[in-house]
């Protein structure tokens, strides 16, 4: 692995000001600390997410350098007019930060009150293992994560590369230290984020990718304390290794801020404050069977 720097703010400020940003999931944590860094520094974002006061409040919070667009990202059709209306309406997309997401089986670690825990651990949506039945037909587990966290990423990497091929740009994508190992307490996430990593790492070394002027990038945090995870009791143990959305937000800005051959194809781990970039050392061990010369 090799440590990555964050950008200094004049270095960052250099690369994004009058840059137009989309951010998902924008309306708090890990998406609204990448979307007030970035408009710190002087970039035109535009925050996403699916409920329009939150997005109304995040905006105002940040300043007048942000725009919002409610969208289900998991729907095709509204990511296809979210992207239109940006063209539309503020100009050419130069940085796609693809954040939204969610995990369901959370709920099961963040209930202490064994009663309550019994009966998320009885439904399908929290764990797919349940043996809940709808009278005497056993219930199919919901796949609602699957539909946000990979749909979501599939439909924007799509679309953002449609978009940039002409002028070029920069795409990064939230994955999750799960991308990278077995969390037997939430599978189906776990499965999702494995499957981004799969995705992301596949298409920055398409041709469509390569022989344009984009950059395909992810990030990978540990635990970050956000309202997602609220509630759940390694959050608030001292000496359990945690970061900040801006910490997230700031490992987000080193992708876009590097050169195009440091960050295509380059996955960023968030450990506290520290970045760490991690595909090389992963290349490596693979036998560089990642690397384009041995695409099949």
């Amino acid at each position: 692995m090799t440590t990555t720097a964050r950008p200094s703010p004049e270095a960052l400020k250099t690369v994004v000001s009058d840059k137009i940003v989309i951010v998902t999931g924008a309306a708090r944590g890990i998406g609204f600390g990448t979307a007030s860094l970035f408009a710190q520094h002087g970039a035109r974002v535009i925050l996403v997410d699916l409920q329009e006061d939150a997005l109304k409040r995040a905006c105002e919070a940040i300043g007048p350098q942000t725009r919002y667009k409610t969208c289900d990202v998991s729907d095709w059709e509204q990511q296809v007019s979210l992207f239109q209306w940006v063209v539309d309406n503020v100009g050419p997309i130069d940085f796609f930060v693809c954040n939204a997401g969610i995990n369901p089986e959370l709920s099961l670690l963040m209930t202490e009150n064994a009663e309550q825990r019994a009966d998320l651990n009885a439904q399908v949506r929290y764990n797919y293992l349940a043996d809940e039945h709808k009278g005497s037909i056993l219930q199919r587990p919901s796949t609602q994560v699957f539909d946000v966290n990979i749909n979501s990423v599939l439909f924007g990497l799509k679309l953002a590369i449609h978009h940039m091929k002409q002028t070029g740009g920069r795409i990064i994508v939230t994955a999750s230290a799960v991308s990278y190992v077995a969390v037997p307490s939430q599978p189906l996430y776990t499965a999702s984020k494995h499957a981004v990593l799969g995705l992301v790492r596949s298409t920055a070394l398409t041709e469509e990718v390569l022989q344009s002027n984009i950059a395909i990038s992810w990030v990978a945090p540990w635990l970050t304390i956000t309202s997602m995870v609220e509630g759940l009791p390694s959050a608030t143990q001292p000496h359990t290794l945690k970061s900040s959305p801006t910490d997230v937000a700031w490992a987000i800005a080193a992708a876009a801020a590097a050169q195009k051959q440091d960050a295509n194809g380059k996955g960023f781990w968030i450990q506290g404050t520290n970045i760490s970039e991690v595909e090389g050392a992963y290349g490596e061990l693979a036998g560089r069977l990642i690397l384009p010369e041995n695409r099949f």
